[in-house]
């Protein structure tokens, strides 16, 4: 018999914590969540390889954690704060590009990332509908954010730990209602990604 009991693992329990804090995102109709998402979801990973933990069923668990807190969540929060068909059509397309986001990693064994990370796709959504106020802009820039998560971009892995730290301390800033700090290291991501590609490099 396949016992959940018997194969789940501390890391499983952060990702847990991922999955939780995106459905109260939704709940609670609020963006400083998937910023708590987003570090669950970098710790999750981290114990995993220290604990020695690291699992196909982690891994399965990881994946659906992200759908609903970077694909769902941001989504819904979207949506809900700027009523309107334009915002529907595109936190639809959003969450879609997401998903196929995930499921494409799920079957590659690459170096690094192809597309943009949906976690980094969700904090520049959040972000973005957090500072300004229109329907519109914010519509436009899911269906473009949902198009970098799918796109053959690559992204690093892993930026360098002194990025890993700033960003750290960005995101606790995130958490407490100051999201331009985070936002603004996201996008300088996301946009390192499109000029490396541009360039061929």
């Amino acid at each position: 018999m396949f016992s959940i009991r018997k194969i789940i693992t501390i890391s499983d329990y952060v990702t847990m914590l991922n999955i939780i804090t995106g459905l109260l995102a939704i709940l609670l109709n609020s963006f400083s969540l998937i910023y708590l998402s987003i570090i669950f979801d970098s710790l999750d990973g981290y114990v995993a390889r220290k604990t020695g933990t690291v699992s196909d069923f982690g891994a399965e668990l990881d994946s659906i954690s992200d759908v609903v807190s970077f694909g769902v969540a941001p989504a819904y929060l979207l949506y809900n704060n700027f009523e309107s068909n334009l915002a529907l059509i595109s936190a639809i397309i959003f969450c879609l590009c997401g998903a196929l986001r995930l499921a494409r990693f799920g079957i590659l064994n690459v170096k690094g990332f192809i597309g943009l990370p949906i976690p980094a796709g969700a904090l520049l959504l959040v972000g973005f509908c957090q500072l300004i106020n229109s329907y519109l802009i914010n519509s436009i820039l899911a269906i473009l954010i949902g198009l970098l998560m799918i796109s053959d971009i690559k992204y690093p892995k892993y930026p360098n730990k002194i990025f890993i730290y700033i960003f750290a301390v960005s995101l606790c800033l995130a958490i407490v209602g100051i999201p331009h700090f985070a936002l603004m290291l996201c996008l300088i991501y996301a946009i390192y990604g499109i000029i490396k590609y541009i360039r061929g490099d």
